[in-house]
Parts: C-alpha cells; sequence; structure tokens
C-alpha cells in the first residue's frame, strides 16, 4: 500500500461487475473503484491500486471547484508555480488539500457507514 497514489476523482456510472468508474481529473485516466457507497461528484483521496481494480486507501475528502481558490492560497509558494500533472504526486499537495478541507468546513460532509450484513 506504500504505492498508494493521491487523485482527485470524479465519480461516474456504476461498474458491470461492482464499484463505480472514475476519473482521475489530473492524470486524465479512468479508474474502476470497488469501493461500495461512493457518492458524489468529486473526491481527493489516496487509491490502492493492487491489480487492475483500485479501491480507496484513507481520507475521502469532499472536493469541489470552490475549495480551489483556497487551496492555491493555502499551497507553498515553490508549489504553486508547479505543473498540475507534477503536483499531484506531492506529498505537501495532499497536505493541503487536509488542510484547506478541515478549515472549509467541508469534511463535516463525510460519513462512514459499516456495509449491509451480506455485503462483500
Amino acid at each position: 500500500m506504500r504505492a498508494a497514489r493521491f487523485a482527485i476523482l470524479i465519480i461516474g456510472p456504476r461498474h458491470d461487475a461492482t464499484g463505480v468508474i472514475a476519473t482521475d481529473l489530473l492524470r486524465r485516466t479512468r479508474v474502476w473503484l470497488v469501493d461500495i457507497g461512493l457518492e458524489g461528484a468529486m473526491m481527493a483521496t489516496r487509491l490502492y491500486t493492487p491489480e487492475q481494480f483500485s479501491m480507496t486507501a484513507g481520507v475521502n475528502v469532499p472536493f469541489d471547484l470552490a475549495l480551489i481558490e483556497d487551496l492555491y492560497d493555502a499551497l507553498p509558494r515553490r508549489l504553486g508555480e508547479t505543473r498540475l500533472t507534477d503536483l499531484i504526486d506531492d506529498r505537501r499537495f495532499a497536505e493541503t488539500i487536509y488542510r484547506v478541507a478541515l478549515a472549509d468546513g467541508i469534511m463535516d460532509r463525510v460519513t462512514y457507514q459499516d456495509p449491509p450484513e451480506g455485503a462483500s
């Protein structure tokens, strides 16, 4: 799981087998997420990809375009000048998203639930 990577995802349609298809916004790739119960248009999270599927690994942050200005203002100056495709792999980018989301109160919308009995 050390190879988990940070991503901003747009959640798309359900996958035929399980989970959803998402688009990694900055890498412009499609991702098959086997997580269940994901809702919402966009989120920032870490992805663990052991096979041809991925799963979230850690905190899921609801992400919306209103956070972008606050995010840009909160980035260390040197990172603010970095190309987006390089920025996503810098650990300080993820840290800044988490900090901005907590300060904004957007994390208050996140709830975690146990899966229904019998779900796999």
